[in-house]
């Protein structure tokens, strides 16, 4: 397919909000598409040009991109200025729109495949060293001037990471359904995407074999799976009422930590990219394993753990293996953990030896997913554990998390008081018989946090929708308050649920400020629903989630959650997060439903 026709597709995208009709312009996408091009058509029209868990970035900021406009639209004979494409770019709000006005009286262009303008793509991506910065722009530049002017603004939104088509792995999952024929193939397919994340290989193998292609698709080292989440409850009754028999671990305040690791010659040669120049890692000819971290949004965090991948050689007793934990920082005197925004300090590109000597990590592991070459997922939990136990040595690093199995309320309340003593969050709680179940959130595992003063005992994680700017004394930092969401699965859009001013500090502010304005967009995005009464004076793209605390939550007749937080404030920000992964609607509605339950419970006993 020539890439002005798949541009035409993305435009249509573009101009729908309605996850219906964006599933069928997928599914007639789909048809057209030859094996050889599909999953390359996937990844561009996601925003990327291999699955986002490769880590290939074009690291191109806007700045640098307002110099390729100037370079691609100047002549000898006139020179565009920055002034003029600024003017442009406050009347159209996006860089790919002021692309798009200078090209759209232009009627000469190379029309290339979707092939060839991924490979193109890909060449500037890996461009890297010295002078990498002006080769990208030049690159660029020459692509843009062959490109007709649609094709150019989708380039542009891909370059800079900013396509806003509206869609998820989740329509494509189900466009591909559609393609099949069957609906019905769209849980297979999904379960197949929780073990593989990799969409476009999976579109690929079924434009080729249909649905018997995606067999052969299995669980990799150095692929991560999509992490289980846990469920939340109204106390511990209503954990004992939904499991029998329990078993318990301690809930850390840290961050998830998916740790991959083969000994040499137990892995496959498409993961020897070396990002990190550690010496054990796969890109050294002479390492003898392969260690890779991702966090539960698979972002690769190898680089940032140090400790962890040392431990790794040292303590693993496997040849392969995929084991899921909680990272969490501690104090080497006293040994007492440290607060999450502590830990997450180890989130860092540079000085990370030292930043690792004063933040020394434990990665408390508590499941095992992949052993030897297979996957373990199927197995019961008290199975997985004795695998889990088996192949972790002595250390102190990477250590097995303790647990409790029990069917007595009384020992299971001991242990939640247990970990509010240690000054853990709370406890996890999981049905020992049951399997691992990929990007799933169910009842199998049940998070029950400590209760504090708060009428609402639990956080809700929320993302940015927007912000208002600052009055009064807030003015100075140009940002005052924030409009936050949560997410609805089954329509993939984000519906707000509160306005929070309080709980910000002069630092967040300030670091709010810039980093909303890094992912700030001229108009509500199309998978954001909001009452026009709560319209922010600048909207962002929803990327960014926070942790909120609030006193309890009301139903709102204005809140298109249906809900509101009432007097809500900023715990903390969860880089750790993907948006998709905060506080969902039904949470929402459950967490309402719990309060008053605890509420009457409360009444009964006065």
């Amino acid at each position: 397919m020539k890439f002005s026709d798949f541009s035409i597709y993305m435009q249509r995208l573009e101009d729908t909000s309605k996850r219906l009709e964006m599933t069928d312009i997928l599914t007639e996408l789909i048809k057209k598409l030859s094996v050889d091009e599909i999953d390359k058509a996937i990844y561009l029209a996601s925003g990327y040009v291999e699955a986002p868990f490769e880590e290939i970035k074009f690291n191109i900021a806007e700045k640098m991109m307002l110099k390729v406009i100037e370079q691609t639209f100047s002549t000898p004979q006139k020179r565009i200025s920055a002034e003029e494409i600024q003017d442009v770019y406050r009347k159209t709000g996006d860089l790919g729109n002021v692309i798009f006005e200078f090209k759209k009286n232009d009627k000469k262009f190379s029309d290339f495949s979707i092939s060839e303008v991924h490979s193109k793509l890909l060449e500037i991506a890996l461009i890297e060293g010295t002078g990498s910065q002006d080769s990208k722009i030049t690159k660029i530049s020459t692509l843009l001037k062959e490109t007709d002017p649609l094709s150019a603004k989708h380039i542009t939104r891909i370059i800079l990471g900013t396509m806003r088509l509206g869609f998820t792995e989740l329509t494509i999952i189900a466009a591909l359904a559609n393609y099949l024929g069957n609906k019905s193939l769209t849980k297979e397919i999904e379960a197949k995407y929780n073990i593989h994340p990799d969409i476009g290989l999976i579109a690929k193998k079924i434009k080729d074999e249909g649905i018997k292609g995606i067999k052969t698709i299995n669980m990799e080292i150095g692929v991560p799976i999509l992490s289980q989440k846990a469920q939340r409850v109204s106390g511990i009754g209503e954990i004992m009422e939904r499991i029998n028999k329990v078993w318990a671990e301690f809930k850390f305040d840290g961050t998830r930590v998916q740790l991959h690791f083969a000994k040499k010659g137990f892995y496959q040669k498409k993961h020897m990219n070396d990002k990190t120049g550690q010496s054990n890692l796969f890109g050294d000819e002479k390492a003898t394993s392969l260690v890779r971290t991702f966090t539960r949004n698979l972002e690769e965090t190898t680089h940032q753990y140090p400790d962890i991948v040392e431990a790794a050689v040292k303590q693993i007793k496997a040849n392969s293996v995929i084991l899921d934990g909680e990272g969490i920082g501690y104090n080497k005197a006293t040994g007492e953990f440290l607060p999450f925004q502590e830990t997450m300090q180890r989130k860092r590109k540079y000085n990370i030896k030292e930043t690792a000597k004063n933040i020394p990590f434990k990665y408390f592991v508590f499941d095992i997913l992949y052993l030897n070459g297979e996957s373990v997922i199927e197995k019961p939990l008290h199975e997985r554990r004795k695998l889990l136990d088996s192949i972790i040595g002595p250390g102190d690093v990477i250590q097995t998390d303790e647990y409790l199995e029990t069917d007595e309320f009384e020992k299971l309340e001991e242990y939640f008081e247990m970990a509010k003593e240690k000054g853990l969050e709370g406890i996890v709680v999981k049905t020992p018989g049951d399997p691992y179940q990929a990007g799933a959130r169910s009842y199998s595992w049940i998070k029950y946090k400590k209760a504090d003063e708060k009428l609402l005992s639990d956080t809700v994680d929320c993302v940015i929708l927007g912000y208002y700017n600052g009055r009064g004394v807030r003015s100075k930092f140009g940002i005052g308050g924030l409009l936050v969401g949560v997410y609805d699965k089954e329509k993939e859009v984000y519906k707000t649920v509160s306005k929070i001013g309080t709980g910000l500090t002069e630092e967040d502010l300030k670091y709010l400020k810039k980093k909303c304005d890094q992912i700030q967009v001229k108009n509500k995005p199309k998978n954001v629903e909001m009452d026009k009464i709560f319209t922010p004076d600048v909207f962002v793209s929803p990327k960014m989630v926070i942790e909120i605390g609030a006193d309890e939550i009301s139903v709102s007749p204005t809140h298109t959650a249906g809900y509101a937080l009432r007097f809500p404030r900023l715990i903390k920000f969860r880089d750790d997060k993907n948006p998709e992964d905060t506080t969902n609607v039904s949470e929402i509605e459950k967490m309402y439903k719990n309060q008053r339950k605890n509420i009457n419970g409360d009444e009964d006993n006065l």
